[in-house]
């Protein structure tokens, strides 16, 4: 498969000879196929190259488990003759001491503890030794350093692929056949060397859990190599949590693993074994400690589920358990909005996944429908629109029949048609959300109101939009629903009253309602007044204030990814800009704002206030504007992703 050729991991060389040159020793973890022995062997070559003699590689692959075993193996690999009676240990380290030597200690995986044993007593007794070891998991000895090598860089795995494969990708994407394999080296070439290296299923077939007698002849080899080395707890705990998607924290692996015969606490310990061993990748982030299963390892991991018998089981598990999580956060949102979005949003493929295997069961498919409503927040506030809008339709199709769980995903759909811009489909929606028994779901009645008022504010009925906001309000208070019910209605309000002429009245109404979300911890709410209040203190011609009124706005949406109210923030940036004279600013938003509305997929519901004062000022632009220019700048704005332009905008910088 063209074993010899060597891609990649410049930048892990060098920092890989940096620590050994600072630690005298090192021990390479990492996946398997993840090419720790090829790396190693590589930097010995380099090694040797530079000084002749001064690398010994000791291949422990078939070992002995026993030190004086491992010390007769090193003896006779440095050409060592122990005289009968005399100690092995002491004759290897006197050699050693003749000359600064790297001994490089070659999977050491089936006797990690005794390497790690030897390595460690080496270390002590000879001061010009340097050890670089490779594992798929630590040695053990006290002071140990590791280097945990992944997958090779996107780029470098493309390069390995296409060398190795050449012609026979066809047309295929390689990046994607890529990253399929999580970008092992081992996987690359064994996919390079088979028939069809295209085929989706080249390394998730069960056959392959079926291991070859060649460690590395097969990427079910080298995972049953793994799988080899674990206990019963790690074995159990790595087919169940196949179950999760890219990645999963110890409380959903808690409810998912804790069966039959597993305890809680046996769990958490495989947990541990299993990032050890380098089959799960443990990472940290702001919310805690993640854990993850790459795709192969995945795969061979779902495949000893399908023989255990119990995948059933661990996907009902998974199931409840996202239901439960999207429970608690549809209440948790109204208190920590910001701390719930981050708690979420990493198991967003989680999430998708419990909702798709509901839709796959009509006897589940209500749940379905209340997973995904109970994450509205996720759909309108939070930037994942087109996630929530496809997988809200579907299951409205799927699930007619009338029901609480479809009464609230309709009033779900209403709001994010709403956002959309799309008022056909809202007014459809919210016309079967009026017809429909409300018993079970009493608290949504005030929204109908609410929902109505919105629409007629984008026909411009201000009357009509101001009498049904009052109502929704009334009904709001009086239901206690603070958030998501009444502070929103200062929206519908403040535009009303812009509507109406009423700007000054509009900005102390809106200084009422921000103060309200302030000290509910509003926030997203927050960020949509501070941009209405921005553009009624541009049109009052308090420049500072609205300037400053529309930066606050932009940092509370980006907390959120809320690109709705980030791509308005641009235009009523650039509406500001231009009536300043700060021309090049005001295009070049109005070339990003244009690209993230056409990106969205639907224009968003602008407010008519704001599409007026856009009208004008992209004339005047037009008109003052040297053609050549104004295009040149419209399109670089185009070229730049949203949240670069935000920057642009919060940092006032010039082109």
């Amino acid at each position: 498969m063209g074993a010899d050729l060597f891609v990649g991991r410049r930048a892990e060389s060098a920092e890989i000879r940096s620590l050994l040159g600072r630690r005298r020793h090192l021990t390479l973890t990492g996946a398997a196929g993840a090419g720790k022995s090829t790396l190693a062997r590589r930097l010995a070559d380099t090694m040797e190259q530079a000084s002749p003699g001064s690398v010994c590689v000791l291949d422990l692959s078939e070992a002995p488990d026993d030190l004086p075993g491992l010390t007769g193996m090193l003896a006779r690999a440095l050409g060592v003759r122990v005289r009968p009676g005399a100690s092995a240990f002491d004759a290897v380290a006197v050699e050693l001491l003749s000359r600064p030597r790297t001994l490089v200690l070659d999977d050491c995986d089936r006797v990690a503890g005794t390497a790690g044993v030897l390595a460690d007593r080496l270390l002590r007794e000879v001061g010009v030794l340097s050890v670089l070891a490779t594992s798929r998991q630590r040695l053990g000895f006290t002071g140990e350093h590791t280097y945990q090598l992944g997958g090779l860089s996107e780029n470098e795995a493309v390069e390995l692929l296409t060398g190795l494969a050449g012609d026979r990708l066809g047309g295929a994407d390689p990046a994607g056949i890529c990253r399929r394999l999580d970008n092992l080296p081992l996987a690359i070439g064994l996919a390079a060397a088979a028939p069809d290296p295209t085929a989706a299923d080249l390394f998730t077939d069960r056959r392959d859990v079926r291991r070859d007698t060649r460690r590395h002849g097969s990427m079910g080899a080298a995972l049953g190599w793994s799988h080899d080395r674990c206990g019963r707890e790690e074995r159990l705990v790595w087919a169940r949590v196949s179950v999760f998607s890219e990645g999963f924290d110890a409380e959903a692996a808690q409810h998912v693993c804790a069966y039959g015969g597993l305890t809680v606490e046996q769990v958490l310990g495989a947990l541990r074994g299993l990032s050890d061993k380098s089959v799960l990748l443990c990472e940290k982030d702001g919310g805690g400690v993640r854990y993850r299963l790459p795709n192969t390892v995945r795969a061979f991991g779902a495949a000893l589920l399908e023989d255990l018998g119990e995948a059933e089981e661990a996907r009902r598990r998974h199931r409840d358990h996202f239901l439960g999580l999207a429970a608690r956060a549809t209440t948790g949102w109204r208190s920590d909005q910001l701390g719930w979005y981050h708690r979420v949003l990493p198991d967003l493929a989680n999430l998708r996944e419990a909702v798709e295997d509901c839709y796959a069961r009509p006897e589940e498919r209500r749940k379905g429908l209340e997973l995904v409503s109970n994450l509205w927040f996720l759909w309108v506030c939070c930037g994942r629109a087109a996630l929530g809008y496809e997988l809200l339709r579907r299951g409205l199709d799927l699930e007619r029949r009338p029901s609480a769980e479809r009464l609230k995903a309709l009033w779900v759909q209403t709001w994010m048609s709403i956002q959309r811009g799309d008022v056909e489909d809202a007014e459809r929606t919210l016309a079967e959300c009026a017809a429909s028994d409300w018993e079970g779901a009493v608290d949504l009645v005030p929204y109908v109101s609410h929902f109505r008022s919105h629409l007629a504010v984008a026909r411009g009925d201000v009357g009509r939009a101001l009498w049904l906001i009052r109502d929704a309000r009334e009904r709001h208070r009086s239901s206690g629903d603070v958030f998501p019910g009444f502070l929103p209605t200062y929206i519908v309000v403040a535009t009303g009253m812009m509507l109406s002429g009423e700007y000054a009245q509009a900005t102390a109404v809106l200084r009422e309602g921000r103060e309200l979300c302030a000290s509910y911890r509003d926030y997203w709410t927050l960020a949509r007044l501070d941009l209405i209040l921005g553009l009624a203190e541009h049109i009052l011609d308090n420049t500072a204030a609205a300037t400053a009124s529309v930066r606050e706005s932009l940092r509370g949406a980006r907390m959120f990814d809320d690109g709705v109210c980030l791509t308005e923030g641009l235009e009523v940036f650039a509406v500001i800009a231009e009536g300043d004279a700060h021309d090049t600013l005001a295009l070049f938003l109005l070339g990003a704002a244009a690209t993230a509305r056409e990106e969205a997929g639907t224009p968003s519901l602008r407010s008519p206030v704001l599409t007026e004062l856009l009208r004008r000022s992209e004339a005047r632009l037009l008109a003052r504007n040297d053609k050549e220019e104004h295009d040149r700048l419209i399109g670089t704005g185009r070229s730049t992703d949203l949240l670069t332009a935000v920057e642009h905008a919060l940092q006032g910088l010039a082109f």
